[in-house]
């Protein structure tokens, strides 16, 4: 599992259409009926969404617990729609969202005041953007769950872990906790909200918080979500080997082949980030044996291959998965590929898709993850970068932000508070390569040389293959230390 506890890339020139409420075909804008069009899929967006919601319609009443444990009704008496949370990345079907959302539409059509279909909604609509890397969708998932909450305002936390998935979506965390917390004062018995309540300490900075969310979680739900979020939990405290075997534990749980092929996937993660590029192909087949397709695992593939020398088969997934999954970090690692092998022309088409995608998040509400950071400290404006991530870090203290904060410090010559910043992105004992790499660069500039060969070997020890362009870099710089005796 890489940075995001919960966290997908070319595509050409995007169009310019509106991504504002659109109206529905009759004209109107009810969240209902007014559903944006799927975008083409050479489109490219972000997403960084915290939260995977898996939905799925039942015929019968549903029930949940309340504060004292007693089950009660959740719906109205003519069905339900029972959501459940969990903690997947893996990218949804669009189709089967499709029809998710067209039968909720129906259902309300004939039923107006029902809360929890109207939650349901509104969780779908998240669930889309992702799939589909759609930011126009939030603004109809933020309708939804506003009428749902106007229905019903006392007991429906179904409709707060919505808003706590929304505001997650759109990295607000500091809302997101707000309103798991508000749902989990409704019901306290709910796996999901502790969940998402774990997802948003996590992200701001209070990680023994989250580490009691989720252990929460666990108790009330042990299946693939909850284990998924042990794992991450482990990996950022650098203990890889119980993250992996929480993550097998959620491979073993998983319920459906999507599931199993998301904890497969960050199997594969697991094993790449520790310099196994091997394991992790192996890995990454498996996972796309289960869900074929499957842009994660297809993106695991190539990483991986490239690694192993099959540059032109790496390529060629690469342009594949950023068809099916238009997400900036896969047109990312596209573009720092072919950036790495001298083919410019194609990179540069493939970084100003990166730049004109994170501008389209910008207006539909998307607050700047790390990786943007990164992509513009390294590949647009260090100075713009450096005001986006002073930004984030007073709102998302979370270990990768500080990441993004010192590189971009550092990339505008504040080399002191860099190593900070870098400091605090390490405090956890997390084995992340490129993190020790920013580390051992930044010691570099400030000439502290055998800092410097300390992170860059552990950097490359860890995983010699973490970037296409940084690894480059970073064994060039330790050999040039070596050979001046730095370290000897």
């Amino acid at each position: 599992m890489t940075s995001t506890m919960t966290n997908d890339s070319t595509g050409h020139e995007p169009d310019h259409e509106s991504h504002a409420e659109r109206p529905g075909s009759d004209g109107s804008s009810n969240p209902v009926t007014a559903r944006p069009r799927r975008r083409r899929p050479t489109r490219l967006v972000v997403i960084g969404a915290a939260l995977a919601i898996t939905l799925i319609v039942a015929a019968s009443i549903g029930v949940a617990r309340d504060r004292s444990g007693d089950d009660v009704e959740t719906t109205a008496d003519e069905g339900v729609v029972d959501v459940d949370i969990v903690a997947s990345q893996q990218n949804p079907n669009p189709e089967s969202l499709d029809e998710l959302i067209a039968g909720l539409q129906t259902r309300l059509a004939g039923i107006p005041n029902d809360h929890t279909a109207w939650a349901a909604l509104g969780l779908a609509y998240v669930q889309q953007a992702k799939a589909t890397a759609n930011p126009a969708f939030y603004p109809r998932a933020d309708g939804a769950l506003a009428e749902s909450i106007a229905l019903d305002a006392d007991s429906n936390f179904l409709a707060y872990a919505g808003r706590s998935a929304l505001a997650s979506a759109r990295h607000d965390f500091a809302a997101a906790k707000e309103h798991a917390e508000a749902g989990l004062a409704i019901n306290a018995f709910s796996a999901p909200l502790h969940g998402a309540l774990g997802d948003a300490e996590l992200q701001l900075g209070n990680y023994d918080g989250a580490i009691e969310a989720v252990g929460r979680m666990s108790e009330l739900r042990p299946d693939t979500a909850s284990f998924a979020r042990e794992s991450y939990l482990w990996e950022l405290r650098g203990n890889v080997d119980l993250a992996t075997r929480f993550m097998e534990s959620a491979r073993e749980a998983a319920p459906t082949p999507a599931d199993e092929a998301f904890a497969v996937f960050h199997l594969g993660e697991l094993a790449f980030d520790q310099g196994d590029p091997t394991t992790a192909l192996d890995l990454y087949n498996v996972a796309q044996s289960l869900v074929p397709g499957d842009p994660a695992s297809l993106a695991g593939k190539a990483k991986a291959e490239a690694a192993l020398g099959q540059v032109e088969t790496a390529l060629d997934h690469y342009a594949r998965v950023v068809t099916i999954a238009p997400e900036p970090a896969y047109v990312t690692a596209y573009a720092e590929l072919l950036d790495s092998l001298g083919r410019d022309d194609a990179a540069a088409e493939q970084y100003a898709v990166v730049a004109a995608t994170e501008a389209l998040f910008a207006e539909n509400g998307v607050a700047p993850d790390a990786g943007p950071l990164l992509f513009l400290a390294e590949h647009g404006d260090p100075a713009a970068a450096l005001a986006g991530a002073e930004a984030a870090i007073a709102e998302r203290p979370f270990l990768a932000m500080y990441d993004a904060y010192a590189w971009a410090l550092h990339k505008n010559g504040r080399h002191d508070e860099a190593l900070v910043a870098i400091d605090e992105a390490l405090a956890l004992g997390t084995r992340n390569a490129s993190y020790l790499y920013h580390s051992g660069m930044i010691k570099h500039a400030l000439g502290d040389m055998p800092g410097a060969v300390a992170d860059l070997t552990a950097a490359l020890e860890t995983n010699p293959h973490f970037d296409p362009l940084a690894a480059p870099i970073a064994s060039e710089t330790l050999a040039e230390l070596v050979e001046q005796g730095v370290g000897s």
